[in-house]
């Protein structure tokens, strides 16, 4: 006689994509009597709050200095287009993908419109690996023949994160967007009885998931439950680690310490020595020509880190990044974070720069 059953099948009951989210519903079953709630709240918790995704959290449009103006030829304000900004989904090829953008992506919205034309989110130019994935939604309305330049940021995150905890930004005018990143709309989990033998009280659970269009309801589940399974993998290796529950506590010290010795290794070893909050500075505390700046982070070096990771003569081969844009380069480092950048590689070429 099995003490404890444990479930035999999952499948997918229903599924559907409809134009303004992904619904799917899958059933998990036989589980002992209460082990479909414990099951579904848990996964409903994680879905509604730990899934990441990528979402616009900052805008910039030349001459404006903050949301309560208007840009003219537009009808709506920028407050109203801060609003549609937040529902525009953008996907990432995978989830993984999506975990190492440690940085602020730049997305550009430059596009020649007539009047009584829309703005819509299809307009909005990514970068590769990423795309708009409801590119119907309405931004605005034009109400003359225009030209609409609009520098957008999307970063990562999880959740809804207001935009005074946001990353700063130094430009003054770089206008801030709440950042609405949960891309799991809807979670619903119901139980049912059924019979496994002659017992008929076992639990059947039925877990319903709505999500926005840039992630499916099986990638988040997918999500979810790692993110349950680490966690719990962690208290499993405290046992593993020492064999005796008399020992927890020094295991949980043990583990703590690494952690300890793990980060401050981490630390010791970045670029060129230089502190870890120096190299995390985004680039846009240099103050570059808009010019330089985008052929910059055209090139993905969105940070003090990816700078100084490219050696002069990379930066060179960058199009349209020629000597005026470097000497500024020179000057941000040397003026702001008394960096000396040719420097860094004249023992690996034997010459200075300048004369390479």
């Amino acid at each position: 006689m099995e003490l404890l059953i444990k479930p035999e099948k999952f499948r997918i009951a229903e599924k559907r994509e409809e134009n303004d989210y992904n619904y799917t519903k899958y059933e998990l079953y036989p589980l002992e009597k209460g082990y479909a709630v414990t099951i579904g709240n848990a996964l409903r918790r994680v879905l509604l709050s730990s899934i990441p995704s990528l979402a616009i959290t900052g805008l910039r449009i030349p001459g404006k200095l903050h949301e309560y103006d208007t840009v003219e030829g537009i009808e709506e304000d920028i407050l109203e287009i801060s609003l549609n900004l937040k529902k525009v989904q953008l996907k990432v090829e995978s989830l993984d993908k999506l975990k190492n953008i440690d940085h602020p992506i730049l997305l550009t919205l430059k596009k020649k419109y007539k009047a009584k034309d829309v703005i819509k989110a299809g307009d909005i130019k990514t970068p590769a690996g990423i795309e708009v994935a409801n590119s119907d939604l309405i931004i605005a309305h034009v109400n003359k023949d225009m030209e609409v330049d609009f520098e957008l940021y999307a970063q990562t995150g999880k959740g809804f994160v207001p935009a005074q905890e946001l990353s700063y930004q130094s430009d003054i005018e770089y206008i801030f967007i709440d950042g609405v990143f949960s891309p799991v709309l809807k979670v619903n989990y119901l139980t049912e009885n059924i019979r496994v033998g002659r017992r008929t009280d076992y639990d059947k659970l039925i877990l319903e998931i709505w999500t926005k269009k840039n992630i499916t309801p099986s990638e988040a589940l997918k999500e979810a439950t790692e993110t349950l399974m680490e966690h719990f993998d962690f208290i499993a290796q405290l046992w593993n680690r020492e064999g005796k529950i008399q020992d927890l506590e020094s295991a949980e010290v043990t583990i703590e310490i690494e952690n300890e010795e793990q980060e401050e290794t981490e630390d010791t070893e970045d670029v060129f020595g230089f502190p870890k909050e120096l190299l995390d500075t985004p680039i846009d505390s240099l103050d570059l020509t808009k010019r330089a700046k985008n052929c910059l982070k055209r090139e993905k070096i969105d940070t003090i880190r990816d700078l100084l990771k490219k050696r002069p003569e990379d930066l060179l081969k960058i199009k349209n990044f020629g000597k005026k844009s470097m000497e500024e380069v020179r000057k941000e480092l040397k003026e702001k974070f008394d960096i000396d950048y040719d420097k860094l590689y004249e023992d690996e070429r034997g010459n200075d720069f300048d004369e390479a």
